[in-house]
């Protein structure tokens, strides 16, 4: 599973590190090793399916459909309300709509102020949160199970009666372009939010970033958030997740209450065009002057997030090349040369498109020898494959890690949210760990020469452009170069 199919609103950028060469690289081989070979005495049979609770779906007459998995170790219970609607129903230059949208939601409702509903969540010890990223929006609580009650109307209440009041909106968009604003200081945040910009033309419905843009964000008026609302929060793209210590009747009942007078009717969600490979790479600097150090992305086209028989090879392809701690590119780029504390490759898979990153930073000094090794070690990946242990290892690691996302009624929730936004089956949480141990080398080797960056791809790079473009000569790295400095990221 990839995780929640959203990103919060209000997501704050992490502190830069700041690199220092032969920092805790001693010891890094030695736990790796005891890491690897504790899961190779793991054989595929010791790893049993993992199981969901039971639950059950009910379909509202209004079409809203409602998911109850009793749980009952704990008293807590955790409500989840996901809407198929994100920011690639943005409009046309309105980038962000959709996450301001959902952030304002609970800024006040027709029955209560924001302070009243910030109060009566935490009286209660519980939480309330709202957030939206490129497929669909999500409104969630958690609470002790006696106050379940309560999280369910709070939940239908600002989804579906929010009044957004005008001074409210003045503030949240005042709060929204300040939080983009600082989002400059930190150049991995502004890395990441480039990245598909980068690769995708303009217009794209993923191209601009989830959140918006400064210059996006200073356009919105308040007729449009409630527009935006009126619009494209409507039962028939909605499901409300409830799992823990509850009762499904009683869930049922209050789902009824709460929701089955919803009668919105929802405008035609676009269509989001796949994501194509550019004809020659794109380089993007993002100059920031005076910067020691570079931020490192690469972007390329894959497939979507929808079931394909492609997907089970990539995740172990990518778990051995650079999605895991014993990957190829670890070893490569952190623990023999020391280039950066951080890199990673990820398989993004979205509704209409899907990705492959690599991420990563490094010294000015080592920009160059960075791009080469990975440039280097993709090609390695797609002409060689990879070996019998790599593979096994790559399987171990993911497949003993999976249980873990999959442990609190919150994750459960967002699995079940996760298989119904993307159409997987059923038995998807059941059969994961057995579809992952089943690719075989050919097919693992087949899907990394045909999606580790074989077509023309997207590079970002933020940092000093004197020093990118010197360790781009360095690394013999070709394409259409873009400058841009970091002040006019909008």
């Amino acid at each position: 599973m990839s995780g929640r199919p959203f990103t919060s609103s209000t997501t704050r950028p992490g502190p830069h590190s700041t690199l220092r060469p032969g920092a805790g690289f001693v010891a890094k081989p030695i736990l790796l090793a005891l890491a690897m070979t504790l899961l190779s005495k793991t054989a595929a049979a010791d790893y049993a399916p993992v199981r969901l609770p039971a639950y059950e779906t009910h379909v509202l007459d209004n079409g809203m459909r409602v998911v109850i998995a009793p749980r009952h170790e704990l008293p807590l219970a955790s409500v989840e309300l996901l809407i198929e609607t994100g920011s690639a129903e943005d409009p046309q230059g309105k980038a962000g709509l959709a996450s301001f949208t959902a952030g304002l939601l609970r800024r006040g409702t027709t029955t209560r102020t924001a302070d009243e509903i910030d109060g009566a969540i935490e009286f209660v010890g519980g939480r309330l949160d709202t957030g939206a990223g490129p497929d669909a929006t999500a409104i969630s609580a958690g609470v002790t199970s006696e106050h379940l009650p309560l999280a369910i109307d709070l939940v239908a209440d600002v989804a579906l009666h929010p009044s957004f009041p005008e001074g409210e909106f003045r503030i949240h968009k005042k709060r929204v372009i300040a939080f983009l604003a600082q989002a400059l200081d930190d150049p991995g945040t502004v890395a990441d939010r480039a990245m598909l910009g980068a690769l995708l033309p303009p217009g794209h419905p993923y191209a601009n970033p989830a959140g918006g843009t400064r210059k996006s964000v200073s356009t919105f008026q308040l007729a449009q958030v409630r527009k935006f609302h009126a619009a494209s929060y409507a039962p028939s793209k909605a499901t409300l997740f409830v799992v823990g210590d509850v009762e499904p009747e009683g869930v049922l009942r209050l789902a009824k209450k709460h929701f089955g007078a919803w009668k919105t009717k929802a405008a035609p969600a676009p269509a989001i065009p796949p994501a194509e490979a550019p004809r020659r790479t794109r380089i993007l600097i993002v100059h920031k002057a005076e910067a020691t150090q570079a931020q490192v992305r690469f972007v390329g086209a894959a497939f979507t997030r929808k079931t394909d028989p492609a997907f089970f090879p990539a995740v172990v392809a990518n778990g051995a090349f650079g999605g895991g701690f014993t990957s190829r590119l670890v070893d490569e780029i952190r623990v023999n040369r020391g280039l950066s504390y951080s890199v990673g490759t990820r398989l993004v898979q979205l509704r209409g498109a899907g990705f492959y990153t690599f991420k990563s930073f490094t010294r000015n000094e080592t920009i160059g020898e960075l791009l080469q090794v990975a440039v280097e070690e993709a090609a390695r990946a797609r002409e060689e494959g990879f070996s019998t242990q790599e593979i096994a290892r790559s399987k171990s690691y993911l497949a003993g890690l999976y249980p873990l996302r999959l442990e609190t009624n919150d994750q459960i929730a967002s699995a079940l949210a996760e298989a119904w936004l993307y159409g997987l089956p059923d038995d998807w949480v059941e059969t994961y760990r057995a579809n992952l141990l089943a690719p075989d080398r050919a097919q693992v080797d087949r899907v990394a020469k045909e999606w580790f960056f074989a077509q023309p791809f997207a590079i970002v790079l933020v940092g000093d452009e004197k020093a990118i473009r010197k360790g781009l000569k360095e690394a013999q790295v070709q394409g259409e170069i873009r400058v841009v400095p970091i002040e006019e990221m909008e």
